[in-house]
């Protein structure tokens, strides 16, 4: 069944009327008619079932017939910081990370950051993100969205970091391996297990960025002894995450 997303919670309304982007897919894209069914989320982790009752070419107007709480979030809480990377990288982690689980992406800029954000055009590129993340969400089934904080500096992502989060750089040069950083976790308390970890850009961090993290208490981490793509490297580490301790596997 088609799903739309709405910004403003819908408080327990019977009917809603549905405007925008979301409106014209449903009408020029999808063609739906009235009478047709249809599944709406609002953020708040509630799935709303209704019917479209009227088309205008400005809005559609849908009764809802059911509601239900789904748990299609993951157990864990997964803030992963993000150096920017080229082209349309960058949505694609955003995509793949909301369909594995991530809570929250944070875009920095970091030493080797090939990509960089005219101050004039950050909010048009959030604006793109966070529209990439509700599409990805509209997908894979999850009713609360990826956070896409705004884009900072690189000792501003390390300050990002709650003091109870378990705080990873991921860094190719790391003696230390991903055993190593499990056995070390207490398997008891996997549900309420919370990650930030920053990845690099194209060309890794540079050594000054390392002990910065470190003496921030991030520890560096290795994936292995193969180099992984900006891009590959986040979303990997995500789904060993997922499989270890989430709802994956």
């Amino acid at each position: 069944m088609p799903r739309f997303f709405v910004s403003v919670p819908i408080l327990g309304e019977e009917e809603i009327r549905i405007s925008g982007r979301e409106a014209r897919h449903m009408r020029r894209v999808l063609r739906l008619k009235v009478g047709d069914r249809v599944d709406i989320f609002d953020g708040t982790g509630k799935e709303y079932h209704g019917q479209i009752t009227h088309q205008h070419h400005q809005n559609v107007t849908v009764r809802i017939v059911e509601t239900t709480s789904p748990d299609q979030e993951s157990p864990l809480t997964l803030v992963m910081g993000q150096s920017l990377i080229k082209g349309d990288k960058m949505d694609f982690v955003i995509q793949k990370a909301t369909e594995m689980g991530v809570s929250t992406i944070i875009p920095f800029v970091s030493s080797r950051s090939v990509t960089r954000v005219d101050p004039g055009n950050i909010e048009q590129r959030l604006n793109r993100w966070r529209a990439i993340a509700v599409e990805s969400s509209k997908q894979c089934g999850r009713l609360i969205p990826l956070n896409i904080g705004t884009i900072l500096g690189f000792d501003e992502a390390l300050g990002r970091a709650p003091l109870s989060t378990r705080r990873i750089i991921l860094c190719e040069r790391a003696t230390y391996r991903l055993k190593s950083l499990f056995r070390e976790i207490d398997r008891s308390s996997r549900s309420s297990q919370s990650f930030y970890f920053i990845v690099g850009p194209e060309g890794g961090f540079t050594e000054d960025e390392v002990k910065k993290a470190e003496k921030a208490e991030f520890t560096p981490v290795s994936l292995g002894s193969r180099i992984l793509r900006a891009e590959t490297a986040g979303l990997s580490f995500v789904s060993i995450l997922q499989y270890e301790w989430g709802d994956m596997g």
